[in-house]
């Protein structure tokens, strides 16, 4: 039994973890987006509160996206720890969160939360400013 436990475990652990890993592949592919959108912009002189909306939209795209990935590294950790004590059962993921799963309101915050992190930030702040700037010069 303990075998099978373990086996049932590590293989939702390594499928968590290659989903962990997209998420910041696609991640950074959202940034590197923000970015040409920038730079396409500024090139073309299209610098306007447009610009400066979609930068916005992606910028939370991202914090929803750093939150499902959230998700995986709670469930990749709470694995860990089973492993450890023998006291989980495996492939409980989607279950595991529609038990613990907030409201409207605390799925919007915890989106929020996500999208004010330094590693989500980074570059949507400095583009917008470029933006702004390049707005008042102008």
């Amino acid at each position: 039994m303990t075998v099978e436990f373990n086996t049932l475990l590590v293989k939702e652990w390594q499928s968590l973890h290659v989903s962990h890993e997209q998420y910041e592949q696609y991640s950074l592919i959202i940034k590197l987006f923000s970015v040409a959108l920038t730079l396409f912009s500024l090139a073309f002189y299209q610098v306007g509160l447009v610009t400066v909306l979609l930068l916005g939209i992606l910028w939370l795209q991202e914090g929803i996206w750093k939150t499902y990935q959230a998700r995986t590294c709670n469930r990749i950790e709470l694995i860990e720890q089973a492993l450890k004590n023998k006291n989980l059962v495996a492939f409980q993921f989607y279950s595991q969160f529609a038990e613990q799963r907030p409201s409207a309101v605390g799925l919007i915050k915890e989106y929020i939360t996500n999208s004010l992190k330094p590693t989500v930030i980074f570059p949507y702040v400095p583009l917008i400013c470029i933006i702004i700037i390049a707005l008042q010069l102008s």
